[in-house]
């Protein structure tokens, strides 16, 4: 795919909020109803960048980097929760003044999204959910994921930086019915490289331990919310399989369900236009 957005100006038109020291990575664009954006594992919001140009005249979309991911701060040592993410996103609300807004989110962004719904704050009055492995017994992990979760592996992959970009580019160019071009796979790459976030990356998929006991106490709290929801999934997904969808809807049998039969874990990057477009069709 071409139209590359260019990941310097990302970063140059982002802003920066403080959390408990740490510098968390934000950008704002556009007027209108405000739409939070949340990223997954292991990218940023740089995931949504092709989005952003399509909604901006329409919508006004809150996006931000979750600490230890894309130009927010990666401390280490640090113990990376997905009750804190939940927490970073409360600070990020509060700072742009959102009491109530759209939410929109993808993969790790939607375990986290649950946890913000648990709490009620700020009040979500429309959801639209990507791909995402919100259910584990479904979950297809890659072989680089299952690694980095081992006890022993992971932290020597992280210590001696052992996924070079050669690997990464197989292992996340698999995500893809079609992998990505060489200057795609550069950007996301140096994301994740960015201020050496290869010496946490092992600590950033632990999130799946706390989602493992977490994770129907949360789907819980998704069937028990009333905000209108829409549930997009790549059908090509090898990770997030479409079963994960299926549950979600079990659980919420009103919501709209907008399967794409030709794409796969990221389809905001993937197919931004049909993402676009059924965006304006949930949030209106």
């Amino acid at each position: 795919m071409t139209n590359l957005p260019d990941l310097h100006q990302w970063q140059a038109n982002g802003t920066y909020i403080t959390f408990k020291g740490h510098r968390i990575f934000t950008a704002a664009y556009g007027d209108g109803a405000p739409i939070l954006v949340l990223h997954g594992f292991p990218t940023a919001s740089y995931d949504f960048a092709r989005l952003v140009p399509l909604l901006a005249d329409r919508y006004r979309l809150i996006l931000f980097d979750f600490l230890g991911y894309g130009f927010s701060d990666k401390p280490r040592p640090h113990n990376y929760s997905l009750f804190e993410q939940a927490d970073i996103t409360q600070a990020v609300t509060a700072h742009y003044e959102l009491e109530k807004c759209f939410l929109f989110t993808h993969d790790m962004g939607n375990s986290v999204t649950l946890e913000v719904l648990k709490r009620g704050i700020p009040r979500i009055d429309r959801l639209v959910m990507l791909n995402g492995s919100v259910l584990l017994k479904y979950y297809q992990p890659l072989i680089t994921q299952k690694l980095l979760l081992h006890p022993i592996i992971g932290p020597l992959i992280t210590r001696f930086r052992l996924i070079r970009r050669r690997s990464f580019a197989q292992q996340f160019g698999s995500l893809f019915p079609t992998p990505p071009p060489d200057a795609e796979i550069d950007a996301f790459w140096s994301l994740i490289g960015y201020n050496d976030g290869m010496g946490i990356y092992d600590r950033l998929i632990q999130y799946l331990a706390e989602r493992k006991i977490h994770e129907y106490t949360w789907l819980d709290a998704l069937q028990a919310n009333t905000a209108p929801l829409t549930v997009i999934w790549g059908q090509r997904d090898p990770v997030s399989v479409p079963k994960i969808a299926e549950a979600i809807l079990e659980r919420r049998p009103d919501a709209a369900y907008i399967p794409l039969p030709d794409i796969g874990h990221y389809p905001q990057w993937e197919a931004p236009e049909r993402v676009a477009a059924e965006i304006q069709k949930a949030f209106g």
